[in-house]
C-alpha cells in the first residue's frame, strides 16, 4: 500500500514535538520519544477524521517510541504499512507488521517502539457506536463492556476480508471522482467498516455473534444447577446465569441440551413447579391461597400457572391444595 489519504494531509515536519501534538489530537494523549532525529527526512500525517470513525496514516522515519494512552471511549487499531514495530500495553509484548496488526482496547495504554522507517495506519472507532450495533446484533443490551482481542491477524479471513474493504475505502478517497467525495456515501461505508470490525476481529462476545459457542462442562452445569435449586424465587434469565458463570449464553444453552436435554430455562421452571406442588400438598387451604404459593416461587401470572401446572402434574393447583385436607368428623 502506497502513502494513501494524500488528500488529507494534516502534518509534514521534521519537528517531533509538532508530530507528537497532531498524533494527540487524532489518538489521544501520546508521547513521540525519536532516538534520532529524522534527518531531512519529515515526518508526515495524513487523516480523514468524522465523529464516530478516523483512519490515519502515520509516518516516521527515524528509530522512535510512541506511547499512546487510548480514550475510554475508542479503540485504536494499529495497522503497520512499512516496517515493524514492538509493541507493549496489553496482556503480552509483541511484534507487529505487515498484515499483523494490534487493538487497543478503552483504557489501555499502547506502547510502540521501532528502529527503523516506520508507517502505520491507525483506526480509531467510537466505543459507543460499536457497543450499540453489538447490542443491535445480538438482540439484547451488553452486560459487559466490550473488549477485542489484541493481535489482529491480517493475513487470515475474515480479518484479512475486513482490511481489504478498509484498503479499498482508502483508495476510494485517494480518487478525486470517487463517489466517497459525497459525505452520506462515505459516511455509509464506514458504518459498514466498523460494523464488520464485530465479524472480523475477535472479543469476548464472539462465539455468541458467530455461533461458536464451546461446550461447558458438566461442572459449570451442575453450577447453573445450584444457582437454580438454591434460590429458585430469584429472578433468574438465560443471560443472569451466564453472566454469573461466566459463559456465554449460547454456550450455557448448549450444555443444558447436552448434559440435561433441556434448557435452562425449562430446568428453571420445572424446579420452581415442584416446589409450588409441595408447598400446595402439605398446605391448609384456610391458611395459604394458590395465588400466595404461585408468587413465593416466581410465577406472576396465574393463568398460565394453573395451565403450566395442570401439564405437569395433571391436576389444577386448587385441588392439590384441597387434596389432602381431611373433614372432621
Amino acid at each position: 500500500m502506497d502513502r494513501p489519504l494524500g488528500n488529507y494531509t494534516l502534518l509534514v515536519s521534521e519537528d517531533p514535538d509538532e508530530m507528537e501534538k497532531t498524533l494527540a489530537g487524532l489518538l489521544g494523549e501520546s508521547r513521540l520519544h525519536p532516538n534520532s532525529a529524522p534527518e531531512g527526512s519529515p515526518g508526515r500525517v495524513h487523516a480523514r477524521q468524522t465523529k464516530n470513525f478516523t483512519v490515519a496514516y502515520i509516518e516516521y522515519p527515524a528509530a522512535s517510541g510512541l506511547r499512546v494512552e487510548c480514550p475510554r471511549r475508542r479503540f485504536l487499531i494499529s495497522i503497520p504499512v512499512t516496517g515493524r514495530a514492538a509493541v507493549s500495553g496489553g496482556k503480552r509484548k509483541l511484534h507487529i507488521r505487515e498484515r499483523r496488526g494490534y487493538v487497543a482496547n478503552p483504557g489501555a495504554a499502547m506502547e510502540l517502539r521501532w528502529t527503523q522507517e516506520f508507517a502505520q495506519l491507525m483506526v480509531v472507532i467510537d466505543r459507543g457506536v460499536l457497543e450499540m450495533r453489538l447490542s443491535a446484533m445480538l438482540g439484547r443490551a451488553l452486560p459487559q463492556p466490550l473488549r477485542f482481542e489484541e493481535v489482529l491477524n491480517l493475513g487470515r479471513q475474515p480479518a484479512k476480508g475486513w482490511y481489504d474493504a478498509l484498503a479499498a475505502y482508502l483508495g476510494s478517497l485517494d480518487d478525486t471522482d470517487s463517489a466517497l467525495e459525497i459525505d452520506v456515501v462515505a459516511d455509509s461505508v464506514e458504518q459498514g467498516l466498523m460494523t464488520t470490525f464485530l465479524a472480523s476481529q475477535k472479543h469476548n462476545y464472539w462465539d455468541v455473534v458467530t455461533g461458536e459457542a464451546k461446550l461447558v462442562s458438566s461442572r459449570t452445569i451442575r453450577e447453573a444447577t445450584r444457582l437454580i435449586e438454591g434460590q429458585p424465587h430469584r429472578n433468574h434469565s438465560v443471560a443472569s446465569l451466564a453472566r454469573e458463570l461466566g459463559v456465554s449464553v449460547r454456550a450455557l444453552e448448549k450444555g443444558f441440551k447436552r448434559h440435561l436435554a433441556t434448557t435452562p430455562n425449562a430446568y428453571l421452571r420445572d424446579v420452581r413447579l415442584q416446589r409450588a406442588h409441595a408447598d400446595l400438598a402439605s398446605g391448609e387451604p384456610d391458611v395459604v391461597t394458590v395465588a400466595q404459593v404461585a408468587q413465593r416461587h416466581g410465577f406472576f401470572h396465574f393463568g398460565r400457572f394453573a395451565a403450566t401446572y395442570r401439564d405437569r402434574f395433571g391436576e389444577a393447583p386448587s385441588h392439590t391444595l384441597r387434596r389432602l385436607v381431611v373433614p372432621f368428623r
